[in-house]
């Protein structure tokens, strides 16, 4: 899977993992940035967060900055995909990050990670997304996802006027808020489908096997840490603490 990190108008969004930072290192000693803002602490997007000028701000969602102080215990998987990361001080920011030429009104979209946050550009209709967006048509995703959170917060940026989107794994969308849309009405529509199996009475094992036959190499070889399973369960979770 491709990783994507930005930087624009000397502001670097996310840093990559540490599986790549002799590559990441290299390239940024010949750029200049003046501050940094982390989408969210997994070790994708942070993992070279404690390498990095310690004069320079570096910020992320409040609710990130005791994530980022603890060393990650990560499976084995992750650790051969991204590498791990070393704990690091980051300061928590809320709403706007200003640069020379541009003001990001900062988005707090949890789902994929509590502390996960969105830029938006209003003026060039920009959007980063970190891991909101990834792909249209999830078939899995991670114990700690919630399926309801992310319908929320797909709801809450496409509330927002943009075009582009600018994604941590897939790249640049030009045709991003469409992309986001299409994920939006697919989320929904499972959701619509799994309480509907749910209020029958079929348990979330037998949900699963009837919306997602199909098995994807990741499942395995993450042991089922990312799986079709969490797709059902995080919906029912939430509808059972209503």
């Amino acid at each position: 899977m491709n990783v994507y990190m930005y930087l624009v108008d000397e502001l670097l969004i996310d840093c990559g993992p540490s599986r790549l930072q002799k590559e990441i290192m290299d390239f940024l000693s010949k750029e200049s940035y003046t501050q940094i803002i982390l989408t969210h602490h997994h070790e994708d997007h942070t993992g070279n967060a404690s390498v990095l000028p310690s004069g320079l701000p570096m910020y992320i969602h409040p609710e990130g900055i005791p994530l980022c102080r603890a060393r990650p215990h990560l499976p084995l998987y992750r650790r051969v995909f991204w590498g791990s990361r070393k704990p690091f001080e980051a300061k928590g920011i809320k709403h706007r990050i200003v640069t020379k030429h541009h003001t990001f009104d900062l988005l707090h979209t949890p789902g994929h990670a509590p502390d996960h946050m969105a830029l938006l550009e209003k003026e060039r209709g920009w959007l980063f997304t970190g891991d909101l967006y990834v792909m249209s048509q999830p078939k899995s995703i991670f114990a700690f996802e919630s399926i309801p959170e992310v319908i929320q917060s797909l709801q809450k940026v496409l509330s927002q006027e943009f075009e582009t989107v600018f994604c941590s794994h897939a790249g640049i969308l030009h045709n991003g808020r469409r992309r986001l849309e299409e994920k939006l009405y697919y989320l929904l529509s499972i959701q619509d489908q799994v309480l509907a199996k749910h209020n029958d009475g079929k348990p979330a094992s037998v949900i699963q096997k009837e919306l997602f036959p199909s098995r994807h190499v990741l499942n395995y070889f993450s042991l089922f840490e990312n799986s079709s399973k969490h797709i059902v369960t995080s919906i029912i979770n939430k509808e059972g603490s209503r």
